[in-house]
């Protein structure tokens, strides 16, 4: 019989195999079918409504779990996070989160850490006074101790204080997620997990340059929530100095003009510049998982 891996090695040389047309044929079809359920489930949600289960959001049945239970209706408690995991997915549930944070702000409420720290899947997700996390290492993924089984973690905070932590629970991935994280794996990043509607902050990233977050107009939003931070370094060149009242009249002219001051720096006379961007307050901070203990047997526990 074949095994939810070897499913997922299968899927992978499927896919090597086809042409390019044909991906994108397939990956065409994904994100129709994707915007279309996204906008049910933004018109019910801006009703109070979930799209999954037709009940308000604030609606709570301990015998129909649905993933609307993460933003805390009255009545669920950690207790009942394993029958919800048992129905949906942690690539559902990820998705359903994603979708709800972007309600709030596009991509500064959701952070994808998974490839700079060598994880499956890594993800923080905010949303209003909740901030949720899903960790999944590559031993969560093999099995390890006496979770033998592939598994992530979560964990869950409202406003500011943990109601759900990594350790609590070792939520075992449904089938059909190991075959489709495997097939991800073994392609080399061919196939990849996208969340069109959810995208992260580095999605957003990966999709600019620093040139264009430089160019961009300056808003008139609260800049502690801002998805940017742009810091400039002007240097005199040899021989030459730097006029303070230049300075100022640059500094004056960015915000009449509401440009950023490190796209007219690099017209100021007789400077070197160098800018640098990188997330700025308002994106949310990564949740940082600790490091896994250690049992007598020296296996990650």
């Amino acid at each position: 019989m074949e095994t939810d891996q070897q499913k997922g090695e299968r899927l992978a040389r499927l896919f090597e195999g086809m042409t390019e047309q044909a991906r994108d044929e397939f990956t065409a079809r994904q994100l129709a079918a994707t915007d279309r359920q996204h906008i049910q489930f933004r018109d019910a949600f801006r009703q109070g409504i979930c799209y999954l289960c037709d009940e308000r959001l604030d609606h709570f049945q301990e015998r129909k779990p649905c993933v609307h239970w993460l933003l805390r209706p009255l009545g669920f408690r950690k207790k009942h996070l394993p029958a919800m995991t048992a129905a949906f997915g942690m690539m559902q549930t990820q998705s359903w989160l994603r979708w709800v944070a972007s309600e709030g702000a596009f991509a500064r409420n959701i952070t994808d850490t998974a490839e700079e720290n060598g994880y499956v899947v890594q993800i923080t997700i905010r949303y209003d006074v909740y901030q949720w996390s899903i960790s999944c290492g590559k031993s969560d993924f093999a099995g390890h101790g006496n979770q033998n089984f592939p598994h992530y973690h979560l964990q869950m905070w409202i406003d500011g204080r943990p109601f759900i932590s990594y350790g609590d629970f070792h939520i075992r991935l449904h089938s059909d997620e190991v075959a489709a994280l495997t097939a991800i794996q073994a392609t080399g990043g061919m196939v990849k997990s996208k969340f069109p509607h959810g995208e992260s902050f580095e999605d957003l990233v990966a999709s600019t340059t620093a040139e264009w977050v430089i160019d961009a107009p300056v808003g008139e939003g609260d800049h502690a929530n801002a998805p940017f931070n742009i810091s400039t370094v002007m240097i005199a060149k040899p021989g030459t100095t730097m006029s303070g009242d230049d300075l100022y009249a640059m500094f004056t002219k960015a915000r009449a003009s509401k440009v950023t001051i490190a796209s007219l720096a690099r017209e100021f006379p007789d400077a070197v510049t160098e800018s640098v961007v990188s997330p700025g307050p308002g994106v949310v901070e990564p949740a940082v998982r600790t490091p896994l203990r250690r049992t007598s047997k020296g296996q990650a526990d």
